[in-house]
């Protein structure tokens, strides 16, 4: 048994609407990666790519008006940002050296995801990227 979220009222585990109050007791998350254009995706996935190798200048010079080109350009930026953290924290002996490593193979990890999403023409966000505020816009 579970409870309405809106009165509280109990009610059974696979029922979709309260018959106490008539309202939904299924909380939907709704899909918060943005969707793009299918032509800009098809015109600037190289670009979009290349923003991750190349630290989002390809991008910023050669698509500056592709929303999706834009999209992973800021990520990547995120990425380099992040990188730069690592940098910082290297100069901890021992235990700043330990967390720049474990960073970087993160970030690292995340460049990877983040070239094969942009061949592969998707807009989701990176693991630690969603929520992040855009740097180009």
């Amino acid at each position: 048994m579970k409870y309405c979220p809106h009165c509280g009222a109990e009610i059974a585990d696979d029922v979709r609407f309260c018959p106490t109050c008539g309202k939904e007791t299924v909380v939907v998350v709704a899909d918060t990666n943005p969707q793009f254009d299918p032509q800009d995706v098809a015109d600037n996935k190289m670009l979009a790519m290349l923003g991750y190798l190349t630290m989002g200048v390809l991008p910023m010079l050669g698509a500056r008006n592709s929303a999706y080109a834009m999209h992973h350009t800021n990520q990547a930026l995120w990425i380099f940002i992040g990188s730069l953290l690592c940098g910082l924290v290297c100069i901890v002996p021992i235990l700043g050296w330990i967390v720049a490593g474990v960073g970087g193979i993160f970030l690292f990890v995340c460049e990877i995801i983040g070239i094969v999403r942009a061949l592969n023409g998707s807009g989701k966000y990176l693991p630690f990227v969603k929520g992040l505020p855009v740097i180009i816009k």
